[in-house]
């Protein structure tokens, strides 16, 4: 799919509303229109890319690192439980957007998982307005975690 033809890219370009919570680096954080738990964000690059599998080593590390720095803030800030780190490669992996993202769910309990997106309904204001209060000052780890990488990436 064309990068114009695609739904994140359509967001990025201010073209489809989103709740975003991180913009920064070459990467965006928003949140999932249609959340397994709250709190559950996508990590994604500004640019392009299918998935994982075709996307530049630096810009794919730069997506991972955010995506780890945010499940650090939210086991250590937050008190979650645990943390997914999600992607799919392939419509044959369950990929339905494609363009290269990764899915960061915060699992609040020990609720036995059926699948690791089940459970997704659709994101209200009132919760995007929570989560986006929850995750005020997440910014300056992802900051740092990106910083991290030096200047090779």
């Amino acid at each position: 799919m064309e990068g114009s033809e695609c739904i994140f890219c359509r967001i990025l370009k201010g073209e489809l509303t989103a709740y975003f919570v991180y913009r920064g680096n070459g990467i965006a954080v928003f949140l999932d229109k249609y959340p397994v738990t709250k709190g559950h964000i996508l990590v994604v690059p500004e640019e392009h890319y299918e998935s994982v599998h075709n996307t530049p080593p630096c810009t794919a590390a730069r997506v991972w690192i955010a995506a780890s720095a945010y499940a650090r803030f939210y086991r250590e800030k937050l008190g979650a439980l645990g943390v997914n780190l999600i992607t799919n490669s392939g419509r044959a992996a369950g990929q339905e957007v494609f363009h290269f993202h990764v899915h960061v769910i915060p699992r609040w309990d020990y609720r036995r998982l059926s699948g690791l997106l089940s459970g997704r309904h659709m994101l209200t204001e009132e919760e995007a307005r929570e989560v986006a209060e929850m995750l005020k000052g997440s910014e300056h780890l992802v900051d740092e975690y990106l910083e991290s990488l030096g200047s090779e990436c």
